[in-house]
């Protein structure tokens, strides 16, 4: 799976954002796959990335008290909920075909704006405070 994500000013959301696609990728293949088990351990991993990641940068956007933080949380917010839904849901057939076109194309697409639009903000303002 090729997802293009920006790169922004801070290495470590880079690094963050392309461990996620890997995550991602591997539900993909998981969900193709047909394997329960495997499928179960790749969305409980999705899930678990996310909020490692949100959490991080939230931690670091109120460490360096962000002016928009409020507005970067709650889009992170409502992504948690919608992953945790989809990640959660995918025990039946119907379930599994969101998640499969969650983990397709909403969600890519949603990280490739979001990380285009309010990580490059915050990228930018950490790294003005000297966050790599």
């Amino acid at each position: 799976m090729q997802i293009e994500i920006p790169q922004v000013m801070v290495p470590s959301m880079n690094t963050t954002h392309a461990e996620e696609v890997e995550v991602l990728s591997e539900l993909a293949e998981a969900l193709a796959g047909g394997d329960e088990t495997r499928i179960e351990a790749a969305a409980n991993a999705l899930a678990a990335h996310v909020e490692e990641h949100f959490s991080r940068e939230e931690d670091l956007m109120r460490t360096h008290h962000f002016p928009p933080y409020p507005v970067h949380k709650a889009e992170h917010d409502r992504m948690r909920m919608i992953v945790r839904e989809k990640c959660a849901g995918w025990t039946t057939e119907e379930g599994r075909a969101a998640l499969k076109r969650f983990v397709e194309a909403e969600f890519p697409d949603w990280l490739a704006e979001h990380v285009s639009t309010l990580d490059t903000v915050t990228a930018h303002f950490l790294s003005m405070h000297g966050v790599e």
